[in-house]
């Protein structure tokens, strides 16, 4: 269901009625109003919207006048100009002012939720393409860091098994008694080590996965079966060597 704010810029009070409260807001556009073009240069200025309905013939500034001091003034808000029929000319005008489309007056409400839709879409997907781009970035960047800090765990990993081996070839060469008697706090401190080696090597295959495009569905790693299956390969290699 649509979401993006219209302004509608017609000093006709029965248009804004028709178009604006029973055509376009049940369908879940936000609209505001304007009832000349000074007041929707002020309008536009204020709400931004994603879209612009402008009614040529208007008392103060016509639809032209304000579709002139909005190219001058470098807005690029998709505008759908509103004309009657005989009015091809200022038609013209107006696209040549970069219009996105227009409508002839009377129109259908079917024709103008077509012409909306067709106006909206550049910057629908303007906005889905930079959405996904920040994605991207944002998955890249997660890559990046789980990579720097499984590199950075990894280097004292490697300083405390160093330790933990030279602690128990030294124990139990010296001191047998001594050894079995801490025994269990070296296998306690080798299993936690087995534990965190597992969990590093899960966050690098992660940092390893390059990124997917998912609709309306979020794949997520078990981590706990993840980490059951590569600490039965680390088991599997210590007893092997």
């Amino acid at each position: 269901m649509p979401s993006e704010t219209i302004l509608l810029v017609d000093d006709s009070q029965e248009t804004q009625r028709l178009l604006g409260e029973l055509i376009l807001r049940p369908i879940g556009y936000n609209i505001i109003y304007a009832g000349n073009g000074r007041h929707g240069l002020e309008m536009t200025a204020k709400h931004n919207p994603d879209l612009i309905m402008l009614d040529n013939n208007m008392p103060q500034m016509s639809g032209l006048e304000m579709l002139k001091a909005l190219h001058a003034d470098g807005n690029d808000t998709p505008v759908i100009f509103m004309t009657v029929f005989g009015s091809e000319k200022v038609a013209v005008t107006a696209f040549r002012l970069g219009v996105r489309d227009y409508l002839n007056k009377p129109f259908t409400p079917k024709i103008a939720r077509e012409t909306i839709n067709r106006a909206l879409m550049a910057s629908r997907l303007a906005r889905e393409k930079e959405l996904l781009s920040r994605n991207l970035i944002a998955a890249k960047t997660v890559r990046q860091t789980v990579t720097t800090l499984a590199h950075h765990i990894n280097n004292h990993l490697m300083i405390i098994n160093g330790g933990l081996t030279l602690l128990e070839e030294s124990i139990q060469s010296r001191d047998k008694q001594f050894y079995e008697s801490i025994k269990s706090v070296l296998q306690n401190s080798q299993n936690s080590s087995c534990h965190i080696e597992a969990v590093l090597h899960i966050l690098q295959q992660i940092a390893d996965i390059e990124p997917d495009t998912y609709h309306q569905e979020v794949k997520m790693l078990n981590i706990e079966q993840t980490l059951e299956k590569e600490l039965d390969h680390f088991q599997t290699w210590s007893l092997s060597s």
